[in-house]
């Protein structure tokens, strides 16, 4: 027993050295089960050209290469998935410059925490398994060979992994050449921009172009114009996207039609004054301006050129305009479509004044490039305010108007009120009720005047809603309408969250819409059953409100006036004082929601309305 514990410490002891020899011989890395690196020895740190500090924790960008092909990443994956060992070479490309391959070994590792770990180890094989990665040089197989780039039609899917190569009279398949990426012919400051090209292709389901320089030697450029055309299915979606290059090297005459179109651009950009453009980079450094930015600013093009867009926006609203044009940025950069909205910004003298933005944005080789097309909108935001003051003015008068109005109509029915009380025939006091009525439908008509002209001011005053308990109350103060008794109510609601809105607005929609529901609707029959729905239900941020009946319906000729102020629905057999329809209208787009109606004469209306909640004003 003594000479095998002797024997024991002796091979532990060989084992330590086995392992300080492997760790200054082999490169080595110990990763978790979701491939981060937990340990690196030194050859491992020189081989990725990094410090230990920079690794531990961070994935290992070997085992996640983009480059490996397919049938390769997923039998490594699955190695790792399982807990099992596994062997093969891997390409890795070093800051997108230097190429290695590896010859990798993968051990998984006993842990007595119960996380799975693995060891694996590096050998550099590139001088056996040589990339030609330069678009001059040559793939080759057993019985073909690969041409230069732009002899070639390479499809691609939407993450621009090559799924097929052609030439391009469609003869030859190049099949080493699937499984890469195209972004492995193209050098790495293009990757970005071309991206972002076949995104828009993808998304938007038309052509597009990217251009690129590549450079075998510091002595000449090599200059790359790539087509990218879209395949549909026949659903109509992109199945995947053809590319196609144009070799332009060296062309002096190509070289001069591009200076040339370059020279016309910049100058009809700098003579233009009807609008003002800025032209930025993605730093938003401006680089170009027009004639029309140059009157509007005041600044001379030497004193904007280099500095920051900032400079233009007004002081006092320098941090909204800045997260308004990174807000508007982000949209265009996902949006081929301009972006639009309004600035506040100052001349070179201080002054300061509104402008609409536009934001368009484009890719010129590797740059991403932004236009900002500005109007100056000084004159319309004078008008608007002018036309608010009035319409103000004009609310007040009609409130008045409608109040002062009511005051006789109130004293003549007083008068009626006495009338009825002497001794008359049955002649005049048919015509004492007739009077009375009308004297009613006027009073009626001057509520619904001073209403009107009050909504903007009532919304501001918000309330909790109780919508269950608000269409209740309403229905009980209507149920004095001729024909109520007759009508089958279905209502449904579902109030899920605390609701804000203003009351008096909110019933007034209930009180006008339900009411003509009641009105207009057919009689009794022992065929007919008249039926009024009240359905609302909660949405994430707004309250949905349906209401619907199986009455006269309304004409098409009149569907589009039935919100006109004033409009009555005589010809449909009933009248009404022309203003509920318009007061609901009013009331909704003050609340900033929408009304949609559908209807058919003889079969009945619904109204949908929208209703936002009003719970984030409050904080």
């Amino acid at each position: 027993m003594r000479a095998q514990k002797l024997e024991r410490i002796k091979i532990e002891d060989y084992s330590l050295e086995i392992l300080n020899v492997l760790e200054s011989q082999q490169t080595i890395s110990i990763i978790d089960s979701i491939g981060r690196l937990i340990y690196v020895n030194d050859n491992f740190c020189n081989l990725v050209e990094k410090p230990k500090k920079q690794l531990i924790g961070e994935a290992n960008d070997i085992l996640k290469s983009h480059l490996v092909a397919d049938k390769v990443y997923k039998s490594l994956w699955s190695a790792i998935n399982k807990g099992k060992s596994w062997q093969g070479v891997l390409y890795y490309k070093l800051n997108g410059l230097k190429d290695f391959w590896l010859e990798t070994a993968l051990y998984p590792i006993n842990s007595n925490q119960g996380c799975q770990k693995f060891l694996v180890t590096y050998k550099d094989v590139t001088a056996y398994n040589k990339f030609q990665n330069s678009f001059d040089k040559v793939f080759s197989t057993e019985n073909s060979s690969l041409k230069n780039i732009d002899d070639l039609i390479l499809s691609v899917n939407n993450r621009a992994k090559i799924i097929r190569a052609t030439d391009k009279e469609l003869t030859r398949d190049y099949d080493e050449v699937v499984g890469f990426y195209i972004y492995d012919f193209i050098p790495k400051d293009y990757h970005k921009a071309v991206r972002s090209k076949i995104k828009e292709v993808f998304v938007d389901k038309i052509s597009n172009d990217f251009q690129f320089e590549n450079n075998p030697d510091k002595d000449a450029n090599e200059l790359y114009v790539s087509r990218i055309n879209p395949v549909l299915d026949r659903y109509g979606d992109v199945s995947y996207a053809n590319i196609t290059t144009e070799y332009k090297t060296k062309n002096l005459k190509i070289l001069k039609q591009l200076q040339d179109v370059e020279t016309k651009y910049k100058s009809v950009l700098k003579s233009c004054d009807f609008g003002i453009i800025v032209i930025t980079d993605s730093h938003g450094i401006i680089k170009e301006w027009n004639k029309g930015a140059k009157l509007a600013f005041g600044y001379t093009e030497k004193e904007v050129i280099g500095k920051s867009l900032k400079m233009l926006i007004a002081k006092d609203y320098l941090d909204d305009g800045i997260a308004e044009l990174l807000k508007i940025k982000n949209a265009s950069t996902s949006n081929k479509k301009g972006e639009t909205t309004e600035l506040v910004v100052q001349k070179k003298d201080g002054k300061q004044f509104p402008v609409e933005l536009a934001i368009h944005n484009w890719y010129c080789g590797k740059e991403r490039y932004f236009s900002a097309v500005m109007i100056d909108v000084t004159k319309r935001k004078n008008l608007e305010k002018r036309l608010q003051e009035k319409s103000k003015d004009l609310e007040l008068f009609l409130y008045r108007s409608a109040h002062d109005l009511k005051a006789p109509i109130t004293s003549a029915e007083g008068l009626i009120e006495l009338i009825k009380l002497e001794n008359i025939d049955s002649d005049t006091k048919q015509l004492v009720e007739m009077l009375s009525t009308t004297l009613s439908q006027g009073k009626l008509l001057f509520d619904n005047l001073a209403f009107a002209s009050s909504i903007s001011q009532k919304k501001g005053e918000l309330n909790i809603i109780n919508f269950e308990k608000e269409v209740h109350k309403t229905l009980e103060s209507l149920s004095g309408l001729d024909g109520y008794g007759d009508i089958d109510f279905n209502v449904s609601i579902n109030q899920t969250k605390r609701f804000l809105t203003n009351r008096e607005l909110l019933c007034s929609i209930f009180q006008n819409l339900i009411q003509n529901a009641i009105i207009y609707s057919k009689p009794l029959s022992a065929q007919f059953k008249p039926k009024v729905s009240i359905d609302i239900q909660q949405l994430s941020n707004k309250m949905q409100i349906v209401i619907s009946d199986n009455g006269m319906g309304i004409s098409d000729e009149n569907k589009d006036k039935i919100f006109d102020i004033y409009y009555r629905a005589s010809n449909e057999g009933k009248q009404g004082t022309g203003l509920g329809l318009y007061i609901v209208k009013c009331i909704v787009e003050d609340l900033n929601g929408s009304i949609s109606v559908d209807t058919k004469l003889g079969s009945g209306t619904t109204f949908k309305i929208l209703v936002p909640n009003q719970i984030n004003n409050t904080k």
